[in-house]
């Protein structure tokens, strides 16, 4: 027996997986047909639907839709579908979202209607949405990447950052220039074996510091364990950083002294440490807020002779410690000249003018094991300038050598 060309359509009709249905164009969207698809995702029978709600489709909406009544003589006028998401409610209770296609059909005032439930969709496109709330509370700069260094999101302190460049597309556009004693592609490949990475982003423009960040590469895995992605989580050091001259704390300072030192031990390192002459005194005669633009401006003296590889901080109340990093003896000695031959003056009321001197020892990394060894030669060598008058610089010298 034949199977009516009609029949075949409502058996088509009724394997394909979305609700599809023919309703009046009245208040009610009253049902004139819907397919057993439908009817599976309401949880009601074909009678019992009919009986109970009188065909009439929008009693399971739950949602508002005022705004979509209103909307749909002006979709009609402009011959424009329908196209709409919403939630309803099933027999058991249960509300699910749908996504709302419709056709119009002017000779008959109807619509085709199609109906798709996307709540496992819209489950993870809120999970996403509060993700990104927490992500874009936090205030760290949080960058996510692809495994091939491809950015594919920033939270909203990243976006903001000032010193981020806001077209990078990759890590490596993004602060690869800024990075402190490593490499990104090193730490992409330390992450890659599963690692949390930790590293410094630095960066400088002329005599200021205009970021300095402590960074986390954390890789992400997917439940299977697999790295999918990357996600750079930033600190602001600045805000935690000495508060007149923003340079890292002592124990910063420590720490990257003795990671590069072992992570690069062919690498040349030279420590210097330069105190300014006589502040107490300057601090007595003058004031303190007169000591706090010496120091301001010593630390603008400083920031302007350092390489992307060096490193400063504010180790005292006058005294400050510099690594210089892959750099000859006569690059240093010339950089630490720069400091002391350029005298700074402040002025006071009135325009009266101070002159500022400072004295400097320095160390050659070979000569030392570790931080602690490298400043106690280096401060060695310091108090040799001050016991000879102040105003100079000496090299550590070792005996052995």
């Amino acid at each position: 027996m034949k199977i009516s060309l009609e029949n075949r359509t409502v058996n088509i009709l009724n394997h394909i997986h979305a609700g599809v249905l023919y309703c009046k164009n009245d208040q009610h969207s009253t049902i004139l047909y819907a397919n057993d698809y439908f009817y599976k995702m309401i949880g009601y029978e074909k009678d019992e639907f009919a009986i109970l709600f009188g065909n009439r489709f929008a009693d399971l909406v739950v949602d508002d839709v005022s705004h979509i009544l209103k909307s749909i003589d002006a979709k009609i006028a402009k011959g424009e579908d329908l196209d709409y998401e919403y939630r309803m409610i099933n027999k058991q209770g249960e509300i699910f979202w749908v996504h709302d296609t419709a056709k119009y059909e002017k000779e008959y005032d109807c619509w085709y209607v199609t109906l798709m439930n996307i709540t496992n969709m819209k489950s993870i496109e809120y999970e996403r949405e509060r993700f990104e709330f927490y992500l874009n509370s936090m205030p760290n700069k949080i960058v996510i990447c692809d495994q091939n260094a491809k950015i594919v999101y920033k939270n909203k302190c990243a976006n903001e950052c000032e010193y981020y460049e806001k077209d990078a597309t990759s890590l490596h556009q993004l602060v690869g220039g800024t990075i402190l004693g490593k490499q990104m592609d090193s730490i992409l490949s330390q992450a890659a074996d599963g690692e949390i990475v930790t590293y410094e982003t630095r960066v400088k423009e002329r005599q200021t510091f205009r970021g300095h960040d402590r960074n986390s590469m954390i890789p992400i895995k997917n439940r299977e364990g697999h790295i999918v992605n990357y996600m750079q989580v930033s600190e602001d050091l600045l805000t935690i950083n000495d508060g007149l001259t923003h340079f890292p704390t002592r124990a910063m300072f420590e720490h990257y002294c003795n990671n590069f030192i072992k992570e690069y031990p062919n690498s040349t390192v030279y420590m210097a440490i330069i105190d300014i002459d006589d502040f107490k005194g300057l601090n007595d005669v003058y004031g303190h807020h007169m000591g706090d633009e010496v120091i301001r401006k010593m630390g603008h003296k400083l920031i302007s002779v350092l390489e992307r590889e060096d490193y400063v901080c504010r180790f005292g109340g006058d005294e400050f410690l510099v690594l210089f990093i892959n750099q000859t003896k006569e690059s240093v000695i010339e950089k630490c000249q720069y400091i002391l031959n350029t005298k700074m003056k402040s002025t006071k009321e009135k325009e009266e003018m101070v002159d500022i001197t400072c004295s400097i020892g320095v160390v050659y990394g070979n000569d030392a094991i570790d931080y602690q060894d490298l400043l106690e030669k280096a401060d060695r060598a310091l108090y040799k300038v001050k016991e000879q008058g102040k105003s100079g610089l000496l090299f550590y010298e070792n005996k052995e050598r």
